[in-house]
């Protein structure tokens, strides 16, 4: 009678152990690069947002102070990274993601155009009544 309840416990101990490894499985592909501006440099402090184009899922990161970023444990697919940084144009760039890839995505970022403004009003300064001072510019001669 033990033998038979000791066979059911390790067939049943097999079996959970079995099952339990597929439930522990998961993806590991990797996006890695680094963010350049148009000389080179690294661009720290840049924010990247990864986002699989057949789920919609959406993951940010953000440049560290040599520049690279670090995507882990995605799942296969399409996906498209947009890197933004103060001072620079957004940048996109579409890839596909295999299966236990680790896939070298540098972005190098384009200037973004500076916008300046300038405003013109023709009023007059404000007469201001409570200085009760008169100047005048003489002339050498004087």
């Amino acid at each position: 009678m033990t033998i038979r309840y000791l066979a059911k416990a390790i067939f049943c101990t097999a079996l959970l152990t079995a099952f339990t490894a597929v439930g522990f499985a998961q993806f590991s592909a990797y996006v890695q690069g680094s963010v350049q501006d148009p000389s080179g440099a690294a661009v720290p402090g840049a924010t990247l947002t990864l986002k699989n184009t057949q789920t919609n899922v959406i993951a940010t990161a953000k440049s560290d102070a040599s520049g690279n970023y670090r995507f882990v444990s995605l799942a296969p697919g399409s996906y498209q990274v947009t890197a933004d940084a103060k001072g620079f144009a957004p940048t996109v760039i579409p890839f596909t993601l295999e299966t236990n890839q680790t896939y070298n995505l540098p972005v190098k970022l384009t200037v973004g155009s500076m916008t300046q403004s300038v405003k013109v009003t023709s009023q007059a300064p404000v007469l201001d009544t409570a200085d009760s001072r008169n100047e005048m510019t003489l002339e050498t001669q004087a």
